[in-house]
């Protein structure tokens, strides 16, 4: 069983729903990808020295939204089998 909770990331895996994550991680290698890439992108662009106009707050929005929408098509299988 996986928790909604853990795929939106509002508390860290259990050591077997985290099992179940790197196997499906495993399964699924270029959503994985493009979820680490995601993460590097939200802490280079944290660390950007401007504001850009405000619009770096909102590429920042945009980036965790698209990370959930990641992690949920990537563990949706955990989450329903369990379900």
């Amino acid at each position: 069983m996986i928790s909604v909770d853990v795929i939106l990331g509002n508390r860290p895996p259990a050591p077997r729903e985290m099992n179940l994550m790197k196997a499906e991680e495993r399964s699924h290698p270029n959503i994985a990808k493009a979820m680490h890439d995601i993460e590097n992108s939200m802490r280079a662009l944290h660390d950007a020295p401007d504001d850009f106009g405000g619009h770096k707050g909102q590429a920042e929005a945009d980036l965790r939204q698209a990370y959930i929408s990641l992690r949920k098509a990537l563990y949706f299988r955990l989450y329903r089998d369990t379900h």
